[in-house]
């Protein structure tokens, strides 16, 4: 053991009475916006106009709201979760990858889809699959950018996640119905850090497969937990702007810093009880046009839900705009995914079973390079790897992180 832990003894103690101090704030913050949120409930024109004013007002280069999707339902309801239909098809997929290594004896990286297709209330067993692809540099063009970024591997495996899922459904359109299919992630997809014109030929890949889902005749939702987006309390912030007009600072509404730290699923855990959901919000923003603008049922929608039996957690469920605006659509999504969160408690069991089959554990990783040298030694290749790799694994005696996992 290397980390003298006697030494940090003191800023423990610190951070902790600093946590404290900052809970103590956020948690009168969090009263503060509940309170608006009861409040402006139910005030539809009152929540138009603040809005028509940021949209005025506010830098929209930062300025991410919610908006309720219709005046149907209280911006502070609290929905019981439904029955489940007594019969369903869920899908789920997941994504892991070996990223490229440039001090590995190989140039290579490993992209694994898993999922899980259930058959709700037939009583049949679950059927699993995995689907691993193995990418390497074909010619000696392809080396010299092969390793140009390990975000291009996730990039990729996001779209082999949702592609993968559009591919399945499609297969099971003439299946059982309701149809669901899940991601473990958001439906208003972007690449992180990448350049607008490939993340745009990216995104639209996606939104291609969305539309596939939505052919296939399934229902789509993206289950985010423990969520922390703010748009519903920039939409409150917005209303407490809209009280004081003028004196309010517009410009900066949309940073974090004017949250209190407090996300949207901190502010939904003070409301709903287990299986209970909020009314169903849609997102302002620049990239929730282009998906509606791509197709117009596209338009990224969400609504929170407790998901727990000790009701702890907080979830955030994203819909597509042809699921968020049909009554029943989303009462089955309700049901049959606080169904599925009753099965391993607080989250839905198809996406761990998927991510069961997705992951790449480290013994994986040692097969497959095992596999390759052996091929490789086939074809007259050495073995080799860099200095650097081989003094990290004799310093450490075989204890190695996950890296590139």
């Amino acid at each position: 053991m290397t980390l003298e832990f006697e030494k940090l003894i003191g800023k423990v103690d610190e951070m902790a009475r600093i946590a404290a101090d900052r809970k103590r704030e956020q948690d009168q913050t969090a009263d503060e916006l509940r309170a608006t949120l009861d409040k402006y409930a139910e005030e539809w024109e009152a929540i138009k106009a603040a809005l028509a004013l940021a949209d005025e007002k506010a830098d929209k280069k930062i300025y991410r709201s919610a908006r309720p999707l219709t005046d149907n339902t209280a911006l502070n309801a609290a929905i019981p979760a439904p029955a489940p239909p007594a019969r369903a098809t869920i899908i789920a997929t997941d994504g892991s990858q070996i990223m490229p290594d440039r001090h590995a004896a190989h140039l290579y990286y490993l992209i694994n889809i898993g999922g899980v297709i259930y058959h709700h209330g037939s009583g049949n067993a679950p059927d699993s699959f995995s689907i691993p692809e193995l990418h390497y540099p074909e010619n000696a063009k392809a080396m010299a950018t092969f390793l140009s970024s390990s975000g291009e591997v996730s990039v990729e495996r996001d779209l082999r996640e949702i592609g993968t899922l559009a591919e399945k459904a499609w297969d099971h359109r003439h299946g059982q119905r309701p149809l669901l299919t899940i991601l473990d992630q958001r439906l208003l997809y972007w690449p992180i850090g990448g350049d607008d014109d490939k993340s745009s030929t990216e995104v639209r890949k996606w939104m291609s497969a969305m539309t596939k889902i939505h052919d296939s005749g399934g229902l789509l939702a993206g289950y985010i937990d423990r969520p922390m987006t703010t748009a519903v309390i920039t939409l409150l912030k917005t209303l407490q702007g809209a009280e004081t007009a003028d004196s309010f600072d517009w410009k900066s509404l949309g940073k974090r810093s004017l949250t209190g730290g407090i996300s949207d699923g901190a502010l939904f855990s003070r409301l709903l009880k287990p299986g209970e959901r909020s009314a169903i919000f849609t997102h302002i923003s620049p990239r929730n046009t282009e998906f509606a603008e791509f197709d117009a049922g596209n338009q990224v929608c969400f609504f929170f839900l407790n998901p727990g039996m000790d009701g702890r957690s907080i979830a955030r469920i994203d819909l597509p705009l042809w699921v968020a605006e049909d009554e029943d659509a989303v009462t089955a999504v309700h049901g049959l995914i606080y169904d599925q969160c009753q099965i391993i408690g607080d989250y839905p069991y198809v996406i761990a079973r998927a991510d069961e089959m997705a992951v790449v554990g480290r013994q994986d990783n040692q097969e497959l390079n095992f596999m390759i040298d052996i091929k490789m030694q086939d074809y007259g290749i050495d073995i080799s790897t860099t200095a650097k790799l081989g003094s990290k694994s004799l310093a450490r005696g075989g204890r190695t992180r996950h890296g590139g996992i």
